[in-house]
């Protein structure tokens, strides 16, 4: 599936009552992103090269959106695969390549569901 977020453009949304950033920390309020809220999607924060994963109602996950062969932006995602338009890299649930000339994996940041699961809070470290 296309992340709905992008609309195949690398600028960010307009949704600042979705997407709170606050130094290092970002949150997202699920309760108001849509595309999030079906297990197997993508919503992609093109200004801040991010793009989070919905694998299961209790499991999120964040990445970088900066393919590591070109820099190209990443902001396709469908079978499970995090997929680079540019020149056909591949990555899988865990950020690794999986195929094309991506050489590594996608940098991951630590996601924390709070305990009403309408919040997702990204920490982005240097």
């Amino acid at each position: 599936m296309v992340a709905a977020a992008c609309r195949g453009e690398p600028s960010a949304p307009d949704d600042s009552d979705v997407v709170v950033v606050d130094g290092m920390s970002i949150r997202v309020h699920l309760d108001r992103a849509e595309i999030l809220r079906t297990d197997g999607t993508a919503y992609v924060i093109g200004g801040l090269s991010l793009i989070v994963l919905r694998i299961a109602a209790d499991d999120y996950r964040a990445f970088s959106n900066v393919c590591t062969h070109a820099g190209c932006g990443i902001f396709v995602f469908q079978a499970a695969r995090m997929l680079c338009q540019c020149h056909g890299s591949e990555f899988d649930l865990d950020g690794r390549p999986v195929a094309g000339p991506a050489p590594l994996p996608l940098t991951r940041y630590s996601t924390e569901l709070d305990a009403t699961g309408t919040t997702l809070t990204i920490v982005r470290t240097t």
